[in-house]
């Protein structure tokens, strides 16, 4: 074989392993610079709804939080009860999806289904440690069908090829949610178990045993924390990989190429589209 020959079938193999997850923008704040205090706010979630890269949408899909607070009842666009002030309810995003679905243009980077990630926040109190009551998953997992359907509905109406992952640290709220599902389901949904950073370090990851039953069929990781064994039980599930770390480095990077996960959860989308896409 030819020099020349040799050099592309070099770039061609390199080309052809490089990972291709999609890039899902991680408390729906993808904007520049990045500020978590603009984490589950509709500004920044319009934001980044408008990013685009070459002419095409920088992300593939967005993570909405939905937190069910004791102290009044309501179920809000939010990751924590830090915020007394805070009224936004969590069906909110999801109009704001739909209009985005409206509007012409494609909706995701690489012409794959919109992922939305539909995180249940596992605590209804500042105190982490201040769990949902059986009511309370109940009410909670009956709001999070509230904001699948506004997003299905929407999905339906404009044609989009949409995706909803309903995800917790909670198995138990998982369970209330396949327990209080509709009978009508029109736009494909499914279950995610989130590993963060493993306890005691962490009074949210629980242990993968305790989602047994559930139809998990992602499991999403933080790639600074996982172990070859972890991975390996992951695989072993027939559920899919994915990431979400707070700040991309070098050896974010080199998970990436590694594990190959299916999806990243990240708030530096620009960044990550341009990494994937050199």
């Amino acid at each position: 074989m030819r020099t020349a020959e040799l050099v592309g079938a070099a770039a061609l193999a390199v080309a052809c392993s490089r990972p291709h997850p999609r890039v899902i923008c991680h408390s729906a704040n993808c904007g520049e610079p990045t500020d978590p205090d603009r984490d589950d706010t509709l500004a920044a979630l319009r934001e980044s709804l408008a990013l685009e890269d070459r002419g095409r949408p920088v992300i593939d899909g967005i993570e909405l939080d939905s937190l069910w607070r004791a102290a009044d009842g309501a179920c809000l666009y939010a990751h924590d009860a830090s915020n007394a002030a805070e009224h936004t309810p969590a069906t909110a995003p999801a109009e704001q999806l739909a209009l985005h679905f409206a509007a012409p243009g494609p909706i995701t980077f690489a012409d794959v289904p919109f992922l939305v990630l539909l995180e249940l926040v596992p605590f209804v109190s500042a105190d982490t440690r201040d769990r949902h009551t059986p009511d309370q998953r109940r009410l909670h997992a009956r709001c999070a069908w509230d904001v699948y359907r506004i997003v299905s509905d929407a999905a339906v109406a404009t044609g989009r090829d949409v995706e909803v992952e309903f995800q917790s640290f909670s198995p138990e709220l998982l369970g209330a949610v396949l327990d209080n599902a509709p009978r009508s389901t029109p736009t494909p949904y499914r279950f995610g178990a989130i590993q963060g950073v493993p306890s005691p370090l962490d009074d949210q990851t629980r242990s993968l045993r305790d989602y047994a039953g559930l139809p998990i069929s992602d499991i999403q990781v933080d790639p600074r924390w996982l172990l070859d064994g972890a991975h390996e039980a992951i695989l072993t599930s027939g559920a899919e990989l994915s990431f979400s770390w707070s700040s991309t480095t070098t050896e974010i990077f080199a998970a990436i190429r590694k594990y190959e996960p299916a999806a990243v959860d990240t708030s530096e989308a620009r960044l990550m589209r341009r990494w994937l896409e050199r």
